[in-house]
């Protein structure tokens, strides 16, 4: 193994990160650089989310921390799970994805409960997915014929199109599924505090990024994708949050860096599978 190499890569990595990082803190403005906001300030947020009929969840100031987090390009995966899983596996290697379709659909229970455990159960059988067990259900942003599910690591549950599993239902039949997968993470930088929740929500209404008439549906710390340097992909703590229009019923995903507490841009309605 060329260690010399390696080492000169996560040396890029690092500095590209650092780079970058020196430009967000730059953007980001004093109310949210100190990780928390006067007590006023918090206060008022409070009283004109409510005027404007936004809806948020229970939050709180406790901090999280997390990882910047970097994942080779690597396709290995797909070989491995081409050969154990059952069905028909077609890949595509370029945006390291394969679709399954299955020989035999699986017939499901019309009772919604039900339904969910014989799909819980499925995606967890190693003949049927590949490291099935490594999904978490995504029940805010899943349908009756769509079934999301993140990706879990030991640093975290993700949401990027590159960690994500799609259990697609016909007629009340399991037919197939799409799956990507993150593989070998390792941090590039050391751990560090992350903003809280109400921070968040802060930081989402100082933005104007909550709509009067709304509410949060979900609002969760995961790992969402941030860039590609050398081949390897970067990874940072988000605060993700789904939003519902309470007339139209319309869902649109926001994300805050929880670093920084800047949004992220390219924000997507109804589900992020085609980020």
């Amino acid at each position: 193994m060329d260690f010399k190499r390696i080492e000169w890569i996560f040396l890029i990595v690092f500095i590209g990160i650092n780079i970058f990082l020196g430009i967000e803190l730059w953007q980001t403005p004093t109310l949210l650089s100190a990780g928390s906001t006067p007590t006023q300030t918090q206060t008022d947020i409070k009283s004109e989310t409510s005027a404007d009929q936004i809806t948020i969840p229970k939050v709180n100031d406790k901090q999280e921390d997390g990882y910047y987090l970097a994942a080779k390009t690597d396709n290995s995966w797909i070989k491995k799970a081409t050969q154990q899983v059952k069905g028909q596996v077609e890949n595509n290697s370029s945006e390291n994805l394969i679709y399954v379709h299955l020989d035999k659909p699986i017939t499901l229970s019309k009772n919604k409960k039900e339904a969910l455990r014989q799909v819980m159960r499925f995606k967890d059988d190693s003949q049927n997915v590949y490291q099935g067990k490594n999904y978490a259900y995504l029940s805010e942003l899943s349908e009756m014929d769509d079934y999301i599910f993140n990706q879990k690591t030991k640093y975290g549950e993700f949401f990027a199109a590159t960690a994500r599993l799609h259990i697609i239902v016909k007629d009340n039949q399991i037919v197939s599924y799409s799956q990507s997968y993150v593989d070998d993470l390792n941090p590039v930088r050391e751990r560090q505090n992350t903003i809280s929740s109400k921070a968040a929500v802060d930081s989402l209404y100082t933005y104007s990024e909550l709509p009067n008439n709304s509410k949060v549906i979900l609002l969760k710390q995961v790992y969402t994708k941030l860039l590609t340097v050398k081949g390897n992909t970067i990874y940072i703590p988000t605060w993700l949050a789904a939003i519902e229009n309470n007339t139209s019923k319309t869902v649109t995903l926001k994300r805050v860096n929880a670093f920084t507490g800047t949004i992220i841009q390219n924000n997507v309605t109804t589900d992020d599978s085609k980020e």
